[in-house]
C-alpha cells in the first residue's frame, strides 16, 4: 500500500497540526464533549462508543470547498467515484492516459484481491477524466505502475508485471511477470514509486519489507535488494540494485538527482553511486548516501486546519494511562509535525510552484490532510529544502477524507494528487481493540478523487501527444519547458531503439542551448549504444556543471577513456566524485591516475568524495597522501588518517614503502610529529595501532615510548589540550598502567579520563582490574565508557560479572543493551552466570515509576535549570542532544516540551514500555573478538555503521562480521534510577521541559 502515510501507529505519531476547527463531538482541545463516558476509569473492556462518532463524508462539492490553497494557485478536481476508487498511484501515458493503481484491499483485505487498475481518459480534451476502462482487476495490494510501450509494468508484491492490451479494448489480455521476490511483510513498507529517469532506465523503492529478487523465468541469480532501491532496464528485463532506503515517496530532479521520503523524515536526498561500489570493492569506511536535507528537520512543522479524529484523541489517553500500548504521540501533543509524509515530487523553478530561481520539493502528509512545499538549494553535492509557505501550505484540506497519499506532474506541468478519500487511515496493528471495534478501516473504499493543483492561469491544454510524434520530434522536445515533456520523450526514444535519429541526438547533446536537453540526449545515446568518445570529448570544455557531470560519468559507465587532467584542479564534488571513479573505469596507464588523484587529494572537502578518492587510490593511496601533505591543513590531514588508516595497516606487511614512510611518521621529532601521532590515536582501532607498533624495531619502539611518557607528562602538568591524552594509546602496558592511575583521579578531566577508558576494549586485564577499582569515583556518563568496554571482551566481562557479585557494580547501572550482550557471550558458562546474575532484577518498573512520581509530586523544591542541565550532560547526553548539549544517538528531543512530567518520567524510567524500531539496540561481534553495541545508523552492500552512546560511530566491513543481533531492546538503558535522585529527576525534568519549548 501507499506505505508512508499509513504508518502513524507503530513508530510513530500523528501530525494533527494546529486545527482550529473540530467534530461536534469534541470540545475545542479534542477532548470528548459528552464526557460521561470519559469520566469512568480507563480499562480494557470499558465501551468506548460514545466516544468514537464516525465520521461521515462530504459531499464533492462541499469536499472541494474544504480546500485551503495558497495564494496565486487554483485547486480543481478532474475526477472521482464512480470514475476512480482509491488511488495511490498513477502514471500519465504518452498518450495523454491515465493509469491509475487502486488499493482497495487496503489495509487487511490482501486475499480478497480488490485492487485493480484503472485506465481513465479526457475524451472531450476539457481537463476533466470521463472515461472509465478497468485494465487489470483482481490484484492483492497493487502499489506501483509506470507505461511500457503498449502496456503498463505493475508492482503488486512479491512481483513486477508487465500488462499489455493487444485488441484496443482498454482491458489488458497479455500478462507477463519480470521480477518476483519483493517482501509482503507490512502493508505501510512495499515496493512503490517506479520513476522513468533521465538515465533512460526505470527506477523504484523497495521501501521496509525488502526484496530478494529473481526474474521470473528464473534465468538470472537472485538480487538480494534488502531495503535498497532499484532499477529496472526495461529493454533487457534486467534489474539492478541501487541506493535508496526511503519508505514510500521518491523522485528525481531535472539532472537525475535522488529524493526519498519515511514517514517521520519528509525530505531526503540519496547520492547513488551504488553501482560504482558494485565493481570496485572498498575497505574504506563510507559515509552515508543518504542524508536527510530539510533545515527545519525530519520532523518539521506543518500546519493543518482539519479537526483532531476522536479515535486519535482516545487512543493518546489510553497510551498515556498505560492501558493501550504505544508510542504516546508527540507526548500528548498530536498536532504539527510530519509523521504520515509520502509523496515527493521535484518541480523544476520554471514550473511556477515556488520562487522562480529555485525548483520546488512538494510533499504530502496524508495524516494532516495537506500538501506541502519547500525551496531546495544546490549545496554543491546535496541539497537543502527552507520552507515556504509561513504558518501555511500549499494545500490543505479541513476534510478528514482528503488523503493526499501520492503526487506527480503531467504532461501540462501542472500537479496532480491522488486523493484515496478514506475516513480512517492507519495501520490496523496500532489501533488498540477496544477501539478498533468501532471504527471500519474500509469505509471509503467506494470514494476515490483526483485534483489538479497549479498557479493560477495554467491551462490544461496539450500539445500533440508524444506518441503520435516522429522520433526527430522527440528529439527536439527534449528541450520542451515541461519535465513531464522532456521524461517522455526521452522515454520514447528508448522504447523505439531509435537509432535512426543518432544524428540529430548527437547534435542537441553537443550544440544545445539548453542544458537539460543536453544530459537527456546523452543518456539516450547511451542507452542505445551510441554514445562515442568524440561527443564526450567534445563536452569536456562545458561550463554548465551538470552536462560535465554527466559527460564523464557516461564516459565511465561506458569505459571510455578521457583526459581528466584538467578536471582534477576542479573544486565542486560533483566534478571530483566523477574524476574519482572514472579514475578506476578508464583505461588510462598507473601514472596518470595517480597524478589525477594526487590532484584531488589536496582539494577534496565532501567526505563522499573522500571515500572514493581513497577508494580510486587502492594501494597508492599513502603515495598520493604524502604528495598531497604539504598543502593539507590539520583538518583535512585528520581526515585522510581517520579514513586511511585501517587500509593502510592491512598493507604494512606487503607494502614496504608504506611501511617505510608510517614508521618515519612515528619515529620523527618535532610538533609535526605529535600532531600526526595524535590523529593516529584519535582515529584508530586497537588492532590497527597495533600493527603499526610491530612494524617499528625495538629501538623505535623504545624512543617512541619514552617520547610518549614524556609528552604525556607534560600534559599531566600543564593541563594540554584533550586531544594529548589520546597518546596514551600508543604507549607500552607499562607506561599505560602508570599513566592510567593518575589519568583516574576524580581531578582529572572527563576527556583525560576517557582516554583510558577507551583502552578498556583492548582487554588488558590489568587495566581492567583497575577501572573496576575506580568504577564508584566515575561520572555516569564515564561510568557507561567503562561498562561498554569491560563487556567487549570474554576475559574483562570475567572481570566485570565478579564485580557484580562482590556489589562493586551494581546491576541497576548496567545498560539494557549491555545485559543482553552479556546474555549472549560466547562464553556458555559466563552467559548463564550473567543470567542468573540479571534475572534476580525484576523487569517490572511500574513500581519504580510511582515511587518517583510520589516524590516528585511532594517536592518542595524551587526549580534550578542548573542542576538539572548537569544531570542532562552527564547522563543523558551520551545519546540525546538538547540544543548544545549532548549527542544525536536516540531520537530528537523537540517535542519534549509538550510532554507532562508524568510521560516523562515513564519514558524515563522504563525506556522499553514502547521502542522506536529505528533506536533498537543491536549487538555486533567482530572477527577480532569484539562485541560492539548501538543503533544502525546506516548500512549499504559492503559495511554496517552502528552508532552507541557517547555519539561513537562505527563503520564495519560485513566481511568482518561474525554475528549481528538485535536485543529487541531500547538503546536507553534501564536503571537510571540508581544515578538520579528523585530531587535530580525532578530538576531534569524541569530543564528538559524549559529547554525543548525554546
Amino acid at each position: 500500500m501507499v506505505q508512508t502515510f499509513f504508518c502513524f501507529g507503530i513508530i510513530g505519531l500523528w501530525a494533527l497540526g494546529s486545527a482550529s476547527t473540530t467534530f461536534a463531538q469534541t470540545s475545542k482541545d479534542g477532548a470528548p464533549a459528552n464526557a460521561s463516558s470519559a469520566q469512568l476509569p480507563d480499562t480494557v473492556d470499558k465501551d468506548y462508543a460514545a466516544e468514537l462518532p464516525r465520521v461521515p463524508p462530504l459531499s464533492l462539492e462541499d469536499a472541494a470547498k474544504s480546500l485551503q490553497v495558497a495564494d496565486g494557485f487554483a485547486v480543481e478536481l478532474i475526477a472521482a467515484e464512480p470514475l476512480v476508487y482509491d488511488p495511490i498511484a498513477f502514471a500519465f501515458d504518452a498518450r495523454y492516459r491515465l493509469f491509475v493503481v487502486e488499493m482497495r484491499d487496503y489495509s487487511e483485505q490482501e486475499t480478497e484481491h480488490l485492487g485493480s487498475i484503472a485506465l481513465l481518459e479526457d475524451t472531450d480534451a476539457d481537463g476533466k477524466l470521463d472515461r472509465r476502462s478497468v485494465f487489470v482487476d483482481g490484484l492483492s495490494w497493487p502499489t506501483a505502475i509506470w507505461p511500457w510501450k503498449d502496456g503498463v509494468l505493475v508492482a503488486e508484491p512479491p512481483r513486477i508485471t508487465f500488462y499489455r492490451d493487444t485488441d484496443g479494448d482498454g482491458r489488458s489480455d497479455e500478462a507477463q511477470d519480470w521480477f518476483v521476490g519483493f517482501g509482503r511483510g507490512n502493508v505501510q513498507g512495499l515496493v512503490n514509486s517506479l520513476r522513468w529517469g533521465i538515465d533512460g532506465f526505470l527506477h523504484g523503492a523497495t521501501s521496509s519489507s525488502g526484496a530478494e529478487i529473481a526474474t521470473a523465468n528464473g534465468a538470472d541469480a537472485m538480487l538480494a535488494l534488502g531495503r535498497r532501491d532499484f532499477a529496472i532496464d526495461t529493454l533487457r528485463q534486467t534489474m539492478a540494485a541501487e541506493a535508496g532506503g526511503g519508505q514510500h515517496g521518491m523522485s528525481f530532479n531535472r539532472w537525475g538527482d535522488k529524493f526519498v521520503t519515511s514517514n517521520s523524515d519528509h525530505l531526503q536526498q540519496v547520492a547513488d553511486i551504488d553501482w560504482w561500489l558494485a565493481e570496485h570493492s572498498s575497505d574504506v569506511a563510507f559515509p552515508s548516501t543518504r542524508r536527510s536535507i530539510a533545515l527545519d528537520g525530519p520532523q518539521a512543522e506543518v500546519y493543518r486546519v482539519s479537526p483532531v479524529e476522536p479515535w486519535r484523541v482516545v487512543r493518546t489517553r489510553l497510551r498515556m494511562s498505560g492501558v493501550a500500548p504505544g508510542v504516546v504521540e508527540g507526548g500528548g501533543r498530536a498536532a504539527g509535525y510530519f509523521t504520515g509524509a509520502t509523496g515527493t515530487c521535484i518541480m523544476d523553478r520554471e514550473a511556477g510552484f515556488g520562487d522562480l530561481q529555485y525548483d520546488t520539493a512538494i510533499v504530502c502528509d496524508v495524516g494532516s490532510n495537506l500538501v506541502h512545499r519547500k525551496k531546495i538549494t544546490d549545496n554543491q553535492l546535496f541539497w537543502s529544502g527552507e520552507r515556504i509557505d509561513e504558518a501555511s501550505e500549499l494545500l490543505r484540506s479541513s476534510d478528514i477524507w482528503f488523503r493526499p497519499v501520492q503526487i506527480g506532474d503531467g504532461p501540462d506541468g501542472a500537479l496532480y494528487i491522488a486523493d484515496m478519500a478514506r475516513e480512517v487511515i492507519e495501520h490496523p496493528k496500532s489501533l488498540p481493540p477496544m477501539i478498533k471495534k468501532h471504527l471500519d478501516l474500509t469505509s471509503g473504499r467506494d470514494r476515490g478523487r483526483f485534483w489538479r493543483l497549479a498557479p493560477e492561469g495554467l491551462q490544461p491544454s496539450l500539445p500533440p501527444a508524444p506518441a503520435t510524434l516522429a522520433s526527430k520530434e522527440l528529439v527536439n522536445r527534449l528541450a520542451d519547458s515541461i519535465a513531464w515533456q522532456r521524461r517522455m520523450a526521452s522515454q520514447l526514444l528508448v522504447e523505439r531503439e531509435a537509432t535512426d535519429v543518432a544524428s540529430e541526438l548527437r547534435q542537441t547533446a553537443r550544440d544545445s542551448a539548453n542544458p537539460e536537453a543536453q544530459v537527456l540526449a546523452l543518456n539516450v545515446l547511451s542507452r542505445l549504444g551510441l554514445f562515442t568518445a568524440d561527443i564526450a570529448t567534445s563536452l569536456l570544455s562545458s561550463e554548465h556543471e551538470r552536462v560535465l557531470q554527466h559527460v564523464i560519468r557516461l564516459s565511465t559507465r561506458n569505459r571510455i577513456a578521457l583526459d581528466l587532467a584538467k578536471l582534477t584542479a576542479d573544486v565542486r564534488p560533483r566534478i571530483q566524485l566523477e574524476v574519482a571513479m572514472a579514475s578506476m573505469d578508464t583505461n588510462i596507464s598507473k601514472q596518470t591516475r595517480e597524478q589525477w588523484l594526487a590532484n584531488l587529494f589536496g582539494n577534496a572537502d565532501e567526505p563522499l568524495v573522500y571515500a572514493a578518492l581513497a577508494t580510486a587510490a587502492g594501494r597508492s593511496s599513502w603515495q598520493l597522501f604524502e604528495r598531497a601533505s604539504s598543502r593539507l591543513d590539520e583538518k583535512h590531514r585528520n581526515a585522510w588518517i581517520q579514513l586511511l588508516m585501517p587500509v593502510w595497516t592491512k598493507q604494512l606487511d606487503t607494502d614496504p614503502e608504506l611501511k617505510r614512510g608510517i614508521v618515519n611518521k612515528m619515529t620523527m621529532s618535532g610538533e609535526e610529529a605529535i600532531a600526526w601521532r595524535v590523529a593516529v590515536c584519535r582515529f584508530t582501532a586497537r588492532a590497527d595501532i597495533a600493527r603499526v607498533l610491530a612494524a617499528l624495531t625495538e629501538k623505535q619502539a623504545t624512543n617512541l615510548d619514552r617520547d610518549i611518557e614524556l609528552a604525556l607528562e607534560d600534559a599531566l602538568d600543564n593541563s594540554a589540550e584533550k586531544d594529548m591524552f589520546h597518546l596514551i594509546r600508543l604507549a607500552s602496558p607499562t607506561v599505560r598502567q602508570v599513566f592510567a592511575e593518575q589519568l583516574l583521579q576524580p581531578t582529572r578531566s572527563e576527556a583525560a579520563q576517557r582516554a583510558v577508558l577507551s583502552l578498556i576494549a583492548w582487554g588488558e586485564t590489568s587495566l581492567a582490574d583497575l577501572v573496576i577499582q575506580k568504577f564508584s569515583t566515575l561520572s555516569p556518563a564515564l561510568q557507561a565508557d567503562a561498562l561498554r568496554g569491560l563487556a567487549s571482551r570474554t576475559n574483562t566481562a570475567t572481570l566485570l560479572s565478579n564485580a557484580i557479585e562482590q556489589k562493586v557494580v551494581a546491576i541497576g547501572l548496567i545498560p539494557v543493551e549491555i545485559r543482553d550482550q552479556l546474555r549472549t557471550s560466547s562464553d556458555k558458562g559466563l552467559a548463564q552466570k550473567f543470567e542468573q546474575l540479571f534475572g534476580s532484577v525484576s523487569s517490572d518498573r511500574q513500581a519504580l515509576v510511582e515511587q518517583y512520581s510520589e516524590a516528585i509530586s511532594l517536592a518542595s523544591l524551587d526549580v534550578n535549570l542548573l542542576t538539572g542541565k548537569e544531570v542532562f550532560r552527564t547522563i543523558c547526553g551520551q545519546c540525546h542532544r538538547l540544543g548544545d548539549i549532548g549527542n544525536d544517538v536516540g531520537p530528537p528531543l523537540r517535542q519534549l516540551s509538550e510532554k507532562s512530567p508524568q510521560q516523562l518520567l515513564e519514558t524515563i524510567l522504563d525506556p522499553n514500555r514502547e521502542i522506536d524500531p529505528k533506536y533498537t539496540s543491536y549487538s555486533l561481534l567482530t572477527g577480532d573478538g569484539q562485541v560492539l553495541t548501538g543503533i544502525i545508523q546506516d548500512e549499504s552492500p559492503g559495511q554496517v555503521v552502528l552508532r552507541s552512546a557517547g555519539g561513537i560511530s562505527n563503520t564495519v566491513s560485513r566481511a568482518e562480521i561474525v554475528q549481528m543481533k538485535s536485543s529487541g531492546n531500547s538503546l536507553m538503558p534501564v536503571g537510571l534510577e540508581a544515578s538520579i535522585s528523585p530531587e535530580q529527576m525532578f530538576q531534569l525534568i524541569q530543564f528538559l521541559k524549559s529547554t525543548a519549548s525554546n
